[in-house]
């Protein structure tokens, strides 16, 4: 074999890594911030968020819709 050839070789398979690293770097980066917005999306999550938030203060709960009668009549 020709040593040109082996130095060839050898720069097109840097290439070719760098060339991966380069496109599927970002998309790595991509998903793992997806996967940790996705857990603030469990049921877990979910319940604890809902426990953790206080109560209104007429005394009706947060997540509960507001009566839309008036008090009194």
């Amino acid at each position: 074999m020709d040593a040109s050839f082996i130095v060839l070789v050898v720069i097109a398979l840097i290439g070719f890594f760098l060339l991966a690293a380069v496109l599927l770097v970002p998309v790595y980066i991509f998903l793992q911030r997806e996967k940790k917005a996705s857990e603030q999306w469990t049921p877990e999550a979910l319940a604890r968020r809902i426990r953790e938030t206080p109560p209104s203060p007429n005394g009706s709960g947060r997540h509960e819709p507001a009566s839309k009668e008036k008090p009194g009549v």
